[in-house]
């Protein structure tokens, strides 16, 4: 009976022994995503290009706009009695050549991409230059309903909620003519820089 009881005893103590405790950590890192791209370098507006025949347009909301060019001006001196928006002759670097794309990759419910601040001066005045955003795919909502003039602080789209992911949207510049321009014999050749921003609360 005492040999069991000792068994046994040996028994419980080396289970006791097996029984040895692991306190593991789970880190977890996850960085805060808050991505912007575009892919036009230069919305080109060239009122002296010779290239183009003048009837060339782009969609823009749902309205053709003809492409600025030598020709298409030459049609407007000789027809128009107030203004006429044009679309860029081209566009540098950008996929399409009717627009440029703009990229929002983020892992943010909520975030706004606006015109942050516009570098330079145009003699013809900066307002001249309309901004459109159209989405393509992705989340958010594009608010300008309609061709807008440039201006610091301007939104162009922005999610509200579950805005995670990458989302895609076309971005449209036009350039608004007046029969009344009185342009110097030297011609204008000038640019500016608009400047975009992504935040998010």
């Amino acid at each position: 009976m005492k040999r069991k009881l000792v068994a046994l005893m040996a028994l419980l103590a080396s289970l006791s022994l097996a029984q040895t405790a692991a306190n593991p950590k789970v880190t977890v890192n996850i960085p805060s995503v808050l991505q912007l791209t575009l892919d036009a370098t230069d919305y080109k507006f060239d009122f002296t290009d010779n290239t183009l025949t003048g009837t060339e347009t782009v969609t823009v909301g749902g309205t053709d706009y003809t492409k600025a060019s030598w020709a298409a001006y030459e049609t407007f001196l000789n027809t128009t009695s107030g203004t006429k928006d044009f679309a860029p002759t081209s566009i540098e670097d950008a996929a399409n050549p009717d627009y440029g794309t703009v990229t929002v990759l983020t892992n943010r419910a909520q975030w706004t991409v606006k015109i942050d601040s516009i570098s330079g001066s145009l003699t013809l005045g900066n307002s001249r230059v309309k901004v459109f955003a159209e989405k393509v795919s992705g989340k958010g909502t594009s608010q300008t309903a309609s061709p807008t003039s440039i201006a610091s602080s301007l939104t162009l789209f922005s999610a509200s909620s579950n805005g995670q992911g990458k989302s895609t949207y076309k971005l449209y510049y036009l350039f608004t003519m007046d029969i009344n321009d009185d342009i110097p014999l030297s011609g204008i050749s000038e640019y500016i820089t608009i400047n975009l921003l992504l935040t998010s609360p």
